[in-house]
């Protein structure tokens, strides 16, 4: 029974030192979530009602860390501001940035002329695409 106790706790070290997990406070832990710069967008410039179409949107990724996350929206109204969102994971990352270029679906629920306006590396000159929505 002793044996079999011994084993039992040194089974249980090993898993832990081969998981390679830690609970401390003090573990090295990097994550930030950052807006990112687009570059271009492309596709088209109209649609029906109802009918969604996809604008190739490629932005800026700041470094190998980078993943990007999704198309964050200021508002639901127009016109209205997107911009690529990133994660960044990681503590030891590739300081060289890249492109990634993206869809965005976008899909009017009434004609009309819709003005989207994506976040560029100056705030005051987005990239502006409008969008014409015929029945």
């Amino acid at each position: 029974m002793k044996n079999m106790k011994l084993n039992l706790i040194a089974l249980i070290a090993g898993v832990m030192l081969l998981s390679g997990c830690s609970i401390s406070e003090d573990d090295n832990y990097c994550y930030d979530r950052y807006f990112m710069a687009t570059t271009a967008v492309t596709g088209p410039n109209e649609t029906t009602v109802n009918v969604p179409i996809t604008l190739n949107v490629t932005f800026v990724v700041g470094n190998s860390c980078g993943e990007f996350f999704e198309f964050a929206e200021s508002t639901t109204t127009f016109p209205k501001e997107i911009a690529a969102a990133v994660d960044y994971e990681g503590c030891q990352c590739d300081t060289t940035a890249t492109t990634d270029t993206q869809p965005y679906v976008f899909t009017a629920p009434a004609a009309g002329t819709y003005v989207l306006k994506f976040v560029t590396s100056d705030p005051q000159l987005p990239i502006t695409r409008t969008i014409v929505v015929t029945e």
